[in-house]
């Protein structure tokens, strides 16, 4: 713990990492209490060090959505709306954090490697029509992917680039890769979604972020 504290951003991706992982960790007992420890370290980081851990951005808000109903962040809930200060006397509010794009750096925080590779070689090299149906996102996500339904004709043959010339492809070849089958994990990503395109300010962001 001590070692953590002793970075603002390591403070910030252990929020971020943990929030995400104390969700899949119910059921039996040994997983019960280690969730419990999870549940413990959150809330401690975000209380003495709230300002740390804003710089997540909005995607904080999308998190503590899902472990809202634990009775340690219900009560954080409570202080984020309708008193703030009590976090950081720099805290306005949740608008001010759904305001707070989340940077690129959480995002890889999260993937492995491996994941790390084969999406920079997807995002850069492959079109959709040319993604091999048996392409392992199976071993790379935790849920397999849904085999698309696009109407012909919708598809991109080519990466589109941005005006920097960095060359990403469109939702549509993403959404064929990274689709779950999972119901509350799809529900994220559109809620990820959501919150970009709501919060969308042209005068700083880009359209190539969301």
């Amino acid at each position: 713990r001590e070692w953590v504290l002793k970075s603002s951003l390591l403070v910030a991706m252990a929020v971020y990492t943990y929030l995400r992982l104390i969700v899949d960790h119910h059921g039996t007992a040994a997983l019960q209490a280690l969730r419990q420890k999870e549940v413990e370290f959150c809330i401690s980081l975000l209380r003495e060090r709230f300002m740390d851990c804003f710089m997540i951005g909005r995607d904080l808000v999308r998190l503590l959505q899902n472990v809202a109903r634990i009775p340690e962040f219900e009560q954080l809930w409570k202080d984020i709306l309708h008193n703030p200060q009590v976090l950081s006397s720099q805290f306005t509010g949740v608008l001010q954090l759904l305001q707070s794009r989340t940077s690129r750096k959480f995002l890889a925080c999260r993937l492995t490697p491996d994941m790390e590779t084969k999406l920079l070689f997807m995002t850069s090299r492959v079109t959709l029509h040319r993604i091999p149906p048996e392409f392992p996102t199976e071993s790379l996500l935790n849920s397999p992917r849904i085999p698309p339904k696009f109407p012909p004709g919708s598809l991109p043959n080519s990466p589109q680039r941005d005006p920097g010339g960095i060359s990403v492809l469109s939702w549509n070849n993403l959404g064929f890769f990274c689709l779950p089958q999972s119901n509350v994990a799809a529900s994220n990503a559109k809620l990820a979604l959501f919150y970009d395109w709501l919060f969308f300010n042209p005068e700083k962001d880009s359209i190539m972020n969301i």
